[in-house]
C-alpha cells in the first residue's frame, strides 16, 4: 500500500508514524502538484496537513477523481481563535477546517471528532508530540505553578491586552498569596510586559522540553493549548486561562476567566481537589485514542472516496490563492525543505536572535 504525504517526512514523524510492513512512503507531494491524475495511479492515499496550501487542495481533487483516500490530519488541539483570527490563516480569506474537502480527518479529542463528523467523517487520535512518555511523571513534593502559553497565544491587540491583564492578576493572586510560581514564556513580548509590570524577579523555565520541566510543578496554567492535555495526565491541576469569547472545545478541570475567580479557587487549585481532579481525569478521556496515525491512515487507505458538496467556495478561493501566490509551488517545496533543514542545525534560530 503506497501513501502520498504532502508535507515532509519529519512533520508526520512527530505525530507519530512509524514504519511498517505493507506500507510504503512518499513524502514531500505537493512538489507533485502539477502532475496529472494518472501520475498518482500508483497512490492508494493522500495524506495532508497544511489546510491553507492551495496546492492540497489541487491534489486532493487528483486523488478524487481517481476514486482514492483523501486524508487530512491535525497536529495539535483545534482552537476557533486560531481557525478564525490568526492571520497566518485570514490572510487566504477560509477559516480553518471550515469546509472540509477531504473524506477522512483526524483530529485530536473526541469532542472535536463530534464537532467535525458533521462535515466529514472524522476520527480521534493523539499525536505523539502531544503525549511523549507513556509512563506518568511523579508528582513534586512542594507546591509549584507553572504559568505558560501556546507557542502564539494571542492575534491581535485586543487579544494581547487581554491576556496580559489576565496573566498579570492571575500572578499577583500567587504573589499575594505566597505561592511558589515561574513562568515559561517565549514571546517576548508578553515576557516583557510581566517583567515590568510585576517588580519582582521571577524564574523562566524554558531549558527543557514541556514535560521534562513539568517534573518540578505540581500544577499547570495555560492558554488553550496542546500540553494542557499532557500535564492533564500527568495528574497536574490544570487551569486554562479564558480571555477570548471564541468558544473553547478544550477543557480542563480548572477555568480562569479573572483573578478574582481564580483567588477563591486557588485552594482547590493548589491541593489538587480530588473531585475537580475526577472530572479533569474524564476529560482527559475524551483526549486519549486507542489507534495512532500509521493505524488509522492504514484502514484509511483502503476506503473509497466520498463525493461532498457544499465546499467550492472554498476549492475556488485556494485556486484564486495560487493564482495570486507569488511563488511557484514547486520552488515554494524547496524553500521548505531548506527551510528545516537549516532550522535543525540552529542557523535560522540564531539569525532570528541577531534580528531580534
Amino acid at each position: 500500500m503506497r501513501l502520498l504525504f504532502s508535507e515532509n517526512e519529519q512533520y508526520y514523524r512527530d505525530l507519530g508514524l512509524v514504519d511498517k510492513p505493507g506500507l510504503v512512503y512518499t513524502f514531500g507531494g505537493c512538489r507533485f502538484y502539477n502532475k496529472n491524475s494518472l501520475f498518482f495511479d500508483k497512490f492508494d492515499s493522500f495524506v495532508c496537513a497544511f489546510y491553507t496550501m492551495p496546492h492540497n487542495v489541487l491534489l486532493t481533487l487528483k486523488f478524487k477523481e481517481l476514486n482514492k483516500a483523501t486524508i487530512l490530519c491535525t497536529d495539535g488541539v483545534f482552537d476557533f481563535s486560531n481557525a478564525i483570527a490568526n492571520p497566518m490563516v485570514s490572510k487566504y480569506g477560509v477559516i480553518m477546517y471550515h469546509p472540509i474537502i477531504q473524506s477522512n480527518f483526524l483530529c485530536v479529542g473526541t469532542t472535536e471528532k463530534s464537532y467535525f463528523s458533521n462535515q466529514v467523517s472524522s476520527f480521534n487520535y493523539l499525536p505523539t508530540r502531544v503525549l511523549s512518555k507513556s509512563d506518568m511523571l511523579i508528582l513534586p513534593n512542594i507546591k509549584k505553578v507553572l504559568i505558560t502559553t501556546a507557542n502564539t497565544s494571542y492575534f491581535n491587540d485586543i487579544e494581547f491586552n487581554a491576556l496580559c491583564s489576565l496573566m498579570l492578576d492571575t500572578l499577583k493572586v500567587l504573589i499575594k498569596e505566597n505561592v511558589l510560581f515561574a513562568v515559561r514564556i517565549f514571546d517576548q513580548k508578553l515576557l516583557a510586559f510581566l517583567e515590568s509590570n510585576l517588580q519582582i524577579e521571577f524564574e523562566n523555565d524554558i531549558e527543557f522540553d514541556f514535560e521534562k520541566t513539568l517534573e518540578a510543578y505540581s500544577s499547570v496554567i495555560t492558554t488553550p493549548s496542546s500540553i494542557a492535555i499532557t500535564a492533564m495526565f500527568h495528574k497536574r491541576a490544570v487551569g486554562l486561562l479564558v480571555y477570548r469569547d471564541k468558544p473553547m472545545l478544550l477543557q480542563s478541570g480548572w477555568l480562569i476567566p479573572s483573578g478574582t475567580v481564580f483567588e477563591q479557587n486557588l485552594e482547590s487549585f493548589l491541593t489538587l481537589e480530588p473531585q475537580r481532579l475526577n472530572i479533569q481525569t474524564n476529560i482527559l478521556k475524551t483526549y486519549l485514542a486507542q489507534e495512532g496515525i500509521t493505524e488509522l491512515l492504514e484502514e484509511l487507505s483502503t476506503s473509497r472516496e466520498v463525493i461532498k458538496t457544499n465546499t467550492q467556495d472554498y476549492i475556488n478561493q485556494s485556486m484564486l490563492n495560487m493564482l495570486n501566490s507569488s511563488f511557484n509551488f514547486n520552488f515554494e517545496w524547496w524553500v521548505r525543505k531548506l527551510y528545516l533543514r537549516f532550522k535543525s542545525n540552529g542557523i535560522i534560530k540564531k539569525i532570528r536572535l541577531y534580528i531580534r
